[in-house]
């Protein structure tokens, strides 16, 4: 979808993949089977583009880093992807930045969260390779730790909410900042995967000005570059606070090719 974009904009553009027979390797001007989290793989292909940029941030940034280094604009910056790739840098920004978000606390094992038993009902959320519903553990009591997932992570409060929702935002080098509407987020139970959205999303104006600001506020205080996808709760009370985000084009954004002026990936071109 995002090459499809780039036709728009007259633009040549080279993939790399791990999977050889991944549906863009049919219409990519240059196709590069290989593997997202290998230095050299990620050092070599950039070297012979004039301008990186992702749709999935479990990439090696510090080959990223290495083309910033050599002159080759890499967008979003692999700073950026960096923090967001690990959940627990995620929430700490937040927290720095009086983002509201659920209740939480770090986390090195299950030994370390057993001693948070009181914050139950909740969720363990692995810091790092966790997307898409994995790497996600809900705990509703104490025996649920005897299972827990392995690796640091984040203890997390449920949030008892209404809706879950999301904003897409993208901002250029300039600092213009563009958002798309408001969309409502449902998810399958089991898997924790979206099965489909609502838009326009049913909440109050002020709540929608409200995930607006949060959104332009968030890649400002990134000072990024690209597309950004934040993912709220719209709590029972009416409270807003976010849940996580990710730095390319979304699931909940998929439905901006047909309904509305401009998607989200001519976004990414327009900003990048």
């Amino acid at each position: 979808m995002l090459i499809q974009s780039a036709i728009d904009f007259n633009l040549e553009i080279s993939i790399l993949d791990p999977d050889p027979s991944a549906p863009c390797s049919l219409i990519a001007h240059k196709f590069v089977h290989g593997e997202f989290t290998d230095y050299q793989t990620v050092l070599d292909f950039g070297r012979k583009c004039q301008l990186v940029t992702i749709e999935i941030e479990n990439v090696n940034t510090e080959a990223l880093k290495q083309l910033v280094r050599e002159g080759t604009r890499v967008w979003p910056q692999p700073e950026i992807i960096e923090l967001i790739q690990d959940k627990c840098l995620q929430k700490k920004f937040f927290q720095d930045h009086n983002i509201p978000t659920a209740e939480f606390v770090l986390v090195e094992d299950s030994k370390e969260a057993l001693g948070y038993e009181h914050m139950l009902p909740a969720f363990f959320k692995l810091g790092k390779a966790g997307y898409d519903g994995r790497g996600v553990q809900k705990l509703l009591k104490r025996d649920d730790f005897d299972d827990l997932l392995k690796g640091p992570g984040l203890l997390e409060k449920l949030v008892d909410f209404e809706k879950e929702i999301s904003v897409i935002v993208a901002r250029n080098q300039d600092g213009e900042i563009r958002t798309f509407p408001t969309v409502e987020l449902v998810f399958n139970p089991q898997y924790h995967l979206v099965e489909y959205l609502f838009t326009p999303v049913l909440i109050t104006i002020q709540q929608e000005q409200e995930a607006q600001e949060l959104a332009r506020k968030i890649i400002s205080e990134l000072d990024m570059v690209g597309l950004l996808a934040i993912e709220m709760f719209v709590e029972k009370s009416g409270t807003i606070v976010v849940n996580e985000i990710a730095p390319r084009p979304h699931n909940s954004g998929h439905h901006t090719i047909e309904g509305n002026q401009t998607s989200q990936y001519q976004q990414l071109w327009r900003a990048v």
